[in-house]
């Protein structure tokens, strides 16, 4: 692994990693659904047959004490900390409901065949911009990995069991004479059981889906995602040259054509009508055909596809439910999700982001098939510092906790109806702004509803009424008043 972010994986093989975030696809509406998905066939049609591109979707369990501690309220020295509390027990109470404790990771990695690293390097760069500004386009933030990025993750990956952090630098290779591979191995590999292995003392196991269903739909991958435990699912995608694709079809048209004459000789030997065919002929027959067709005439490309799905868990019962409950979610969508037999090593690495796949199991799948695996489900927003509370996402029921001020627009507007509970929300705020920032908080409220929070916080109330007896005098304020 180079420190620029190129891994050197076979002698003549060379990848690279780009890290994608979430966009709001799943509330979408449906105008916007479309364009979002036109715009993932486009970016999958770039790919040409001499990439390799392998979608890795990570979901890692983090330690809850640790990630509790980010939406901690410190007590302070005044007369407010029993708020404080009460608040802190909300904010745990709401972190219960959402699975905040896992963390949710995107990637795509690409690799080409070179004979040299130097040949490797323009071309992969090339291919990262090209990547970057289709994700651009999709409207996702993406970046590329350096090497101590893309090593970060494989020691994740392979090191479930441990919880000290990742402690690695480049100066250190020379000085330990070890490499990159070392700093990222497992205490021990265990490849024995055929349908199991063990890396450390983490259980796991590799299953591929076998694509049954006549008809995918865009929430299959997302359901998967929403496993609230470690999963991790990759989706190899190789794209197959044009003219090749096309000419294959043709020669199975062919095939069919000749077994469709076949049956018709049978037929008139026999002596009944020669167009009673078998129904499995027909059918082939016109599948055949209007692949053919969406490839010549839409902008439709051929891709091999394997979809693979590791879960982990640290003892066996727990794994085996982890499986049944991934196979259930394939169950639900017509296909099937089957442990591989005697190949868990070679899925195992075929599941960490390198992009390599040394699993033979391939679908071909049209352009519009392949892109039915959506690689967005809705935006999280999970920022730390003085973040505020906003509530609960929609979707994966995780908090919203958010600095305003570190946003493109620090603004906000609350909307609902009579009764929704606008005013609460805004007194909550309020309270939550109070309790962690040094921030001031005027409240212009021509109702006088806030005045009973604000003496309750030891604020300042200005009555400014005819029959107040505090006023504001204009010949008060002085020219530089704004400063």
């Amino acid at each position: 692994m180079l420190q620029d972010g190129i891994c050197q994986v076979t002698k003549n093989f060379f990848s690279k990693t780009i890290q994608f975030y979430d966009i709001n696809y799943q509330l979408a509406l449906n105008e916007d659904k479309t364009t979002i998905f036109e715009n993932y066939c486009d970016f999958l049609n770039y790919f040409d047959s001499s990439i390799s591109v392998q979608l890795s979707f990570i979901n890692q369990q983090v330690d809850v004490a640790e990630f509790e501690k980010s939406i901690d309220i410190p007590d302070q020295n005044d007369d407010f900390n029993a708020i404080r509390d009460e608040y802190r027990t909300m904010l745990k109470n709401q972190l219960s409901k959402g699975n905040n404790g896992l963390v949710k990771t995107k990637y795509i990695t690409f690799g080409i065949e070179a004979e040299s690293l130097k040949v490797a390097r323009p071309r992969l760069e090339r291919i990262e911009t090209d990547i970057l500004n289709n994700f651009k386009v999709l409207g996702a933030q993406a970046h590329s990995l350096n090497g101590l990025e893309r090593l970060e993750i494989l020691y994740h990956v392979f090191n479930q069991d441990r919880i000290e952090p990742f402690k690695f630098q480049y100066k250190m290779l020379p000085e330990t004479g070890l490499k990159t591979k070392d700093f990222i191995a497992p205490t021990s590999f265990n490849f024995s059981k055929n349908q199991t292995f063990m890396m450390g003392r983490t259980m796991g196991s590799v299953s591929y889906l076998q694509i049954l269903a006549p008809e995918l739909t865009d929430r299959m991958l997302a359901d998967f995602l929403d496993v609230d435990d470690s999963i991790n699912v990759n989706i190899h995608i190789q794209s197959i040259d044009q003219s090749s694709a096309i000419k294959m079809i043709k020669s199975k048209i062919s095939d069919l054509d000749k077994m469709k004459i076949e049956e018709q000789k049978r037929a008139v030997r026999s002596g009944y009508d020669m167009d009673v065919l078998p129904s499995d002929l027909v059918t082939y027959g016109e599948e055949a055909k209007n692949l053919l067709e969406d490839l010549q005439s839409r902008n439709e490309r051929m891709f091999l596809v394997t979809f693979l799905v590791m879960n982990t868990a640290k003892k066996r019962q727990k794994l085996d439910n982890n499986i049944f409950q991934v196979q259930g979610i394939a169950q639900k969508y017509n296909c099937s999700l089957k442990q591989l037999d005697y190949q868990q090593e070679a899925a195992l690495m075929s599941c960490i982001p390198l992009g390599v796949n040394r699993i033979e199991i391939q679908r071909g799948l049209t352009t519009s098939s392949t892109a039915i695996f959506v690689p967005f489900t809705t935006q999280e927003l999970f920022q730390e510092g003085e973040a505020l509370y906003y509530g609960l996402n929609a979707l994966s029921n995780n908090m919203i906790m958010v600095d305003r001020k570190r946003l493109k627009n620090p603004n906000g507007l609350i909307l609902g109806t009579p009764g929704s509970g606008k005013s609460f929300s805004a007194k909550r705020e309020i309270t939550n702004c109070f309790l962690i920032t040094e921030d001031d908080i005027i409240v212009c409220d021509p109702e006088a509803e806030y005045s009973a929070l604000v003496q309750a916080l030891h604020g300042q109330v200005v009555r400014v009424s005819p029959v107040s007896d505090q006023y504001i005098n204009p010949m008060d304020l002085n020219l530089n008043y704004s400063e």
